[in-house]
């Protein structure tokens, strides 16, 4: 493996590279096992500056959701899906939602005038679903006087409603369970959507390389049925662990459909400048001040700078810091 050319991985931009590491880091060990050569991970700040590298050659293996494959596909024909991850109910196939604060008592039909989070712009769970699911309640992401800001994460986006930056949240409904006890509640759930893909480019992998690579994905499937192959993955991260599908099983048509309708470019989307950064050491991960520190930093406002919290802003914080 030493001797082998080395390939270059991008996972995707929306949690930290810690977290995104113990999520997915045993699948990525195994695919470097599996096709016998060295992976090397790549982080980008977003999507968009993933997706220029891809297009330019510059990674070989991406791990993408499903907008960000159709927005790459669109206009690069060697971007190849080698399959799609089964969610925890075992469907290759996930949805996001509307997130609130419970004491709120918000519905769908009343977001007028609200701050919305959103995660960013080529997220799935950014633009397109959130706006779909107003528009199914009659209303606006870009209307009804209300306001976006793209918090940078699913994290971000969620603990923005609990700090009381936002009044609403599009976040994965997988990844919403986790604040179940910060007392958000979803108001709001998209259409499915096909899970997320492992995607090859084939204009610098070998054809030799993907088939590599899709043998060992294609181990994955049908897990119930390999019982050292369930265990060994029974470690990894949530989005990874329930096994693959293949593409044919994916619904990617789906994601193609809706950028029929998605603005273009989305609406607040960067220009994609940024240089690819190097994967940083892990760090230890945020407490919830300095979250919430992360969280008016991105805003534009210093912490010094923010106005003082009301009691009910009081109170998230309370909750957050509980155990």
């Amino acid at each position: 493996m030493a001797a082998a050319q080395t390939l270059r991985f991008a996972p995707l931009p929306l949690e930290d590279p810690k977290i995104i590491h113990e999520q997915i880091g045993g699948l990525i060990d195994f695919l470097a096992e599996q096709a016998e050569v060295p992976i090397q991970w790549t982080h980008f700040r977003d999507y968009g500056d993933l997706l220029t590298a891809f297009h330019e050659g510059e990674i070989d293996l991406a791990y993408l959701g499903p907008l960000p494959l159709a927005i790459l596909q669109r206009d690069y024909s060697h971007a190849q899906p080698l399959g799609c991850f089964r969610e925890a109910d075992g469907a290759p196939h996930y949805t996001c939602s509307l997130m609130a604060y419970a004491d709120d008592n918000l519905f769908p039909s009343e977001i007028q005038g609200k701050r919305i989070g959103l995660t960013q712009p080529y997220s799935t769970c950014g633009w397109l679903a959130v706006s779909e699911m107003l528009r199914a309640a009659g209303r606006r992401l870009d209307g009804d006087a209300n306001q976006f800001t793209y918090a940078g994460n699913h994290t971000k986006a969620a603990l923005g409603v609990v700090r009381g930056r936002f009044d609403v949240a599009g976040v994965k409904t997988a990844i919403a369970q986790r604040y179940a006890h910060l007392n958000l509640e979803p108001i709001a759930e998209s259409q499915r959507w096909p899970g997320f893909s492992l995607v090859a480019n084939t204009a610098t992998l070998s054809a030799a390389m993907v088939a590599r690579l899709q043998e060992g994905l294609t181990s994955l499937e049908d897990l119930e049925h390999k019982p050292a192959l369930a265990q060994l993955t029974a470690s990894w991260g949530p989005q990874v662990r329930h096994g693959i599908v293949a593409p044919r099983d994916c619904d990617y048509a789906a994601v193609a459909d809706a950028l029929s309708y998605l603005p273009w470019p989305i609406p607040g989307a960067p220009i994609p400048d940024a240089p690819i950064l190097d994967a940083p050491p892990p760090e230890a991960p945020m407490t919830p001040e300095e979250r919430i520190t992360s969280l008016q930093r991105a805003s534009g406002r210093p912490a010094e700078a923010a106005a003082p919290m009301t009691p009910l802003a009081e109170a998230r914080l309370q909750a957050v810091q509980q155990p």
